[in-house]
């Protein structure tokens, strides 16, 4: 009949208009999406070459080893575990602390310049459980990448042991990474290397500027001081932190210096665009190398613009997205 004719006919043309209005909402949220993906990887790409992420969480710790015979052993460890758990409370206020047992035990904290006491105070506090675990040893030493150093022994002075040991604690990562150029099919080169000598005398040098107070001490440079071959904008900063009961400043230039000849003097992508992190921990002073690179605006995307990895994502993406509106545009 009529009736139903033109019924089926409106029912016609209210699922074609349906159809066609899910059809505009599919190819919307499709463009969207297609722009969001492309937003997302541009936020990726900046945030990778602005973030800087150099850990710095570890602990080092060196137990003597202990005498062959030690009849006195347990009367030492009686003695010296109260001097640990007090040594914390004792040093947080003003970044040092030595205590002494009447057993003939002997501790002392240290905490970097610019510690907050509740910084300190936490810090030591973990060395000394570090340090609990090294069982019949006389003489040990722990260091927290939080900043911090506890050691203890039999005697007030340093034993030859204690005077050579260096622990280097390196972290880094490329601030801008590496990427493969169409123009040789090989990553670029950087340079790595430090002047020795001049690294040396530059750590040295903070002996005379204040490493044994309380505040430690620090020079920044750049990478061109230090450096025969440095490109690029590279900043290096040196920190330092001599004990202040072994606070004479030729003992602190020595230790210092003996730091410094432990670090790697290559390996530190002078280019402007990795970052470095080397710590050198002793039992009587602290060295910290880190270099670091500008970060901010323009972000050098051209750098970028030769990974063809990234080139076909975006040229990928792109094409979607103009297939996405044009199939909007027709099904309007």
């Amino acid at each position: 009949s009529l009736a139903q004719r033109l019924l089926h006919r409106l029912t016609d043309m209210a699922t074609a208009r349906a159809v066609a209005a899910s059809m505009r909402l599919t190819c919307a949220l499709s463009t969207l999406a297609m722009l969001a993906a492309i937003l997302f990887m541009l936020l990726l790409l900046i945030a990778g070459a602005l973030q800087l992420r150099v850990p710095t969480g570890y602990a080092v710790v060196d137990c003597a080893p202990p005498p062959p015979s030690d009849d006195g052993a347990a009367a030492f460890l009686h003695s010296l575990l109260p001097l640990l758990a007090a040594l914390p409370a004792a040093a947080a206020p003003t970044g040092f602390a030595s205590l002494q047992s009447s057993g003939g035990a002997f501790a002392r904290g240290i905490c970097l310049g610019g510690s907050a006491p509740k910084e300190c105070l936490a810090c030591l506090a973990a060395a000394a459980k570090n340090l609990t675990g090294c069982g019949a040893s006389r003489r040990a030493g722990a260091w927290r990448g939080e900043g911090c150093f506890m050691g203890y022994a039999d005697g007030n002075a340093s034993s030859p042991h204690e005077d050579v040991f260096r622990g280097v604690v390196s972290f880094g990562e490329d601030v801008f990474p590496a990427v493969i150029s169409f123009d040789d099919g090989k990553p670029p080169s950087n340079p790595n290397c430090f002047d020795t000598r001049a690294l040396i005398a530059r750590a040295q040098s903070l002996a005379g500027r204040g490493a044994a107070n309380s505040s430690g001490a620090r020079v920044v440079t750049d990478a061109a001081a230090l450096s025969s071959n440095a490109t690029g904008k590279t900043t290096v900063t040196l920190r330092a932190q001599c004990a202040r009961d072994r606070a004479a400043a030729a003992e602190c230039a020595r230790c210092l210096g003996d730091s410094a000849r432990e670090v790697g003097a290559c390996g530190w992508g002078l280019d402007g665009e990795h970052v470095r992190v080397a710590d050198v921990v002793g039992y009587n002073c602290f060295l910290r190398i880190e270099t670091s690179v500008p970060t901010g605006w323009p972000v050098p995307v051209a750098k970028y613009m030769k990974d063809p990895v990234l080139i076909t994502l975006c040229a990928g993406m792109l094409l979607a997205l103009v297939a996405a509106v044009i199939a909007c545009v027709r099904g309007r």
